[in-house]
């Protein structure tokens, strides 16, 4: 018999706020590593802030999925804000992988609901905040080991419906959906001096080989 199943609607809210985040996420990931690989010196206070609203996305993405919360949005503002020290430790409960030294030596100065730091990098002035110091060679590493991990460590099925419809899927494998303009050159910024590129590349090709099999076993037998 068929039959259907009732659902809150809350329910899933989690899920429609990860969708959305991960679109966002991979706009914002792409952008980033292009400023870093086109033009570093005089857009560096523009991608400084980018690469953390990329490591934000990404933890708050990774937290969302995991604690399933149905209020994920009210609850990603409330309880962490922009305190991506905390939304770090909450993902390490889930993954050893965001307690490691350098994804703590990245986040550990960005511990306040308001961002204080992010603020400044924001605007250039925030009343507590005398200044900063970075090097973006050391940071993008990090950023690009957050962004993979956060995706690549999210459960197989609901990781699998994420990635499939995203932007970064349909360059890695030159999807008919891809809308860049100029695809060859993205693809060769964002595997340039990234470690983590082999595996995003590999994970979201392997979609589109299950997908292919799927629809061919799908497809009618032809007749003879």
């Amino acid at each position: 018999m068929l039959s259907r199943k009732h659902t809150n609607h809350r329910d899933m809210h989690w899920f429609m706020f990860s969708a959305g985040l991960m679109h966002s996420l991979c706009s914002d990931y792409i952008a980033m590593r292009l400023l870093v690989n086109v033009e570093p010196l005089t857009t560096a206070m523009t991608i400084v802030p980018k690469m953390l609203d990329v490591v934000e996305k990404s933890l708050k993405l990774h937290w969302a999925v995991r604690s399933q919360t149905t209020i994920a949005l009210c609850e990603a503002r409330a309880t962490y804000g922009h305190n991506i020290e905390k939304l770090r430790t909450a993902c390490a409960g889930y993954h050893a992988v965001f307690d490691e030294a350098d994804v703590h030596a990245f986040t550990k100065d960005l511990n306040d609901p308001g961002g204080k730091l992010y603020q400044y990098l924001r605007y250039g002035t925030q009343e507590t905040t005398a200044g900063f110091e970075t090097n973006l060679e050391a940071l993008l590493p990090v950023v690009d080991k957050i962004f993979a991990k956060s995706i690549l460590l999210l459960p197989g099925g609901i990781r699998k419906v994420l990635v499939f419809s995203s932007p970064l899927k349909n360059l890695l494998t030159r999807s008919r959906f891809d809308q860049s303009q100029y695809p060859d050159q993205l693809l060769e910024i964002l595997q340039r001096n990234n470690a983590h590129f082999a595996d995003l590349s590999a994970y979201c090709h392997r979609l589109d080989d299950e997908h292919a099999n799927l629809h061919k076993q799908l497809q009618p037998a032809k007749a003879k």
